[in-house]
C-alpha cells in the first residue's frame, strides 16, 4: 500500500527521542516528558469513531521507538507541534495513508505529500474513511435520518433532515463528532441547530 505514494524526508537530525507513551492517534509523550503532536494531521478523539483504533495504530508504529523530532511551534495546550520521523518515514504520512488520521492543512512544509496520502486513504475508504465512520445512510438505525454536523472551522453545530436543501449531499463523519438523530428534539438537546437550508420545515 505504501508503495502507491512517495514517502519522503528531507530532515536529518542527530538527536533522537524515545517514546514513553501514546496519548491518542496524533499525540505522544517522550521519556523527557515532552508532549509531541504530529503536524499536518488530526486523528479522531478517543471517544469518536476510529479514535481507539488510531491510538493503537500509532502505538504499533512508535511506542518504545527512538524518533527524529523537528519542532515547528507550541500550541495552546503546550504541546510541541512537530514533524516526526522513524528513520526516513514520516509518521504523519503513515497515519494518514492508513486512514487513522486526516490531513490538516496547518502550514506543515510536507503538505503535498500529506495531501496525496489523504487522497489515497479516501479513495480506498481506509480506516475512518470507511463505512463505519463516514456515512450517508444510517446502518444502525435506518429510521433515524437526521444528519448532524460539527463544522471543523469554528465548531458550529447544524442538523439537516430529509427535505432540507443540502440533506442528500451531507456526509456524517462520525470520526469528527458528527451524529445521527431520530428527532429534532434530540438534535437540539445535543446542541445542534437547524440548518438554514431547512427553512421553516419541521421533521
Amino acid at each position: 500500500m505504501l508503495a502507491t505514494i512517495t514517502i519522503t524526508s528531507a530532515v536529518y537530525l542527530k538527536t533522537t527521542y524515545q517514546v514513553l507513551r501514546v496519548i491518542d492517534g496524533d499525540t505522544f509523550e517522550t521519556t523527557e516528558h515532552q508532549k509531541i503532536r504530529l503536524s499536518g494531521v488530526d486523528a479522531p478523539e478517543l471517544s469518536f469513531c476510529g479514535g481507539q483504533e488510531a491510538k493503537i495504530a500509532l502505538e504499533k508504529l512508535i511506542l518504545g521507538k527512538r524518533l527524529f523530532i523537528k519542532v515547528l511551534f507550541n500550541d495552546k495546550f503546550k504541546r510541541l507541534i512537530s514533524q516526526v520521523y522513524l528513520g526516513n518515514k514520516s509518521i504523519s504520512q503513515e497515519v494518514v495513508v492508513s486512514g487513522n488520521a486526516y490531513f490538516l492543512n496547518d502550514g506543515d512544509s510536507d503538505t503535498e505529500n500529506l495531501r496525496q496520502a489523504s487522497e489515497f486513504a479516501r479513495s480506498k475508504r481506509l480506516g475512518i474513511f470507511g463505512d463505519k465512520c463516514t456515512q450517508t445512510v444510517n446502518p444502525d438505525n435506518p429510521k433515524c435520518l437526521i444528519k448532524a454536523n460539527i463544522l471543523s472551522r469554528d465548531g458550529s453545530k447544524y442538523y439537516h433532515f430529509p427535505g432540507c436543501g443540502q440533506y442528500n449531499s451531507t456526509i456524517v463523519q462520525l470520526y469528527m463528532g458528527d451524529q445521527w438523530f431520530c428527532t429534532e428534539q434530540e438534535a437540539v438537546k445535543a446542541g445542534f441547530i437547524k440548518g438554514s437550508d431547512c427553512f421553516d420545515q419541521k421533521y
